[in-house]
């Protein structure tokens, strides 16, 4: 009796992770589609003279922070999409490496080309300039470095986390049904 109660739990795990393997091929297309991304590397700076290097040095790491949070206003993507002639579904995200070193990403579903890129980079120095006009300041991106990656996930990966997750499911359900079959008993 013992036997054939684990058979058929064998057997529900089997079915489950058949179904999630048959699942994960129907939608494979979408999971191993390449997507592309365009990095900016920039360093922040502020013009200056001869003030205290350090504070200019401090200023430009905030108004780092300050241009991450320009990209989360609702017009910046899409005037952004428009003046640098990006694709549809075209998202960017940037964060700060180290200090005043800032990474701009650049998401697409079509690969991109360094001139895209470049007037990506224009954008947002036009932004600065606007920002710098109103306020009295002078910061700049300085050190702006490109590249250009693409991104594969592997159908192989794919399946290997599909038999994991059914494998956890499974052995969910299992313990679930267990505690409550033994609940039923009370």
């Amino acid at each position: 009796m013992k036997l054939s109660l684990h058979k058929k739990e064998i057997n529900l795990v089997l079915i489950m992770v058949l179904i999630g393997q048959i699942i994960f091929a129907l939608a494979s297309p979408g999971f191993t589609k390449p997507s592309y991304e365009g990095r900016i590397y920039a360093t922040t700076a502020v013009r200056h003279k001869s003030e205290d290097l350090h504070k200019l040095n401090e200023a430009a790491h905030y108004f780092g922070q300050t241009m991450i949070g320009w990209l989360k206003f609702p017009s910046f993507l899409p005037d952004l999409q428009q003046k640098a002639g990006l694709p549809e579904g075209t998202g960017i995200y940037a964060h700060i490496q180290e200090r005043q070193n800032i990474i701009f990403v650049v998401s697409s579903p079509i690969p991109l080309e360094k001139n895209t890129l470049m007037d990506v980079k224009n954008f947002i120095q036009l932004k600065i300039d606007m920002y710098n006009s109103l306020s009295q300041t002078e910061f700049v991106l300085s050190n702006v470095d490109y590249e250009l990656v693409e991104i594969k996930r592997s159908y192989q990966f794919g399946a290997f986390v599909t038999l994991l997750a059914t494998l956890v499911i499974a052995a969910a359900y299992l313990f679930i049904r267990k505690e409550f079959k033994q609940l039923s008993l009370f």
